[in-house]
């Protein structure tokens, strides 16, 4: 890499982190929102007597059958917001390791 390079790098590297920043914000109310659909699901059966088993086993059985999409859809929102949250690491180790090869060049010349 040259020094170009790194400066192109440099200069491009606060958006990239800007812009994955606010994936891994909209990542993680797109979880906020999934858990709250869960919970107005699972209020709506216990609410509206469609969860009736015997004992509390029976009766988080029948929740999770009759939540599954929208236990799929935190499932996805989780996975989302770790692959985000995990692509802002990457964008900010890259921005700090360019740092430190301007470090390193200018104390070479």
């Amino acid at each position: 890499m040259d020094k170009q390079s790194i400066i192109n790098r440099l200069l491009a590297s606060p958006a990239e982190i800007a812009a994955a920043e606010e994936a891994t914000l909209q990542a993680n109310m797109k979880l906020v929102t999934a858990k709250e659909m869960l919970q107005q699901k699972e209020d709506s059966l216990l609410l509206g007597n469609a969860i009736d088993g015997k004992n509390a086993e029976i009766r988080a059985a029948q929740l999770r059958q009759y939540t599954e999409h929208e236990r799929e859809s935190l499932a996805d929102a989780e996975l989302n917001l770790k692959n985000a949250v995990a692509r802002l690491g990457r964008a900010r180790d890259e921005f700090r390791a360019l740092q430190a090869i301007v470090e390193l060049i200018k104390g070479a010349a």
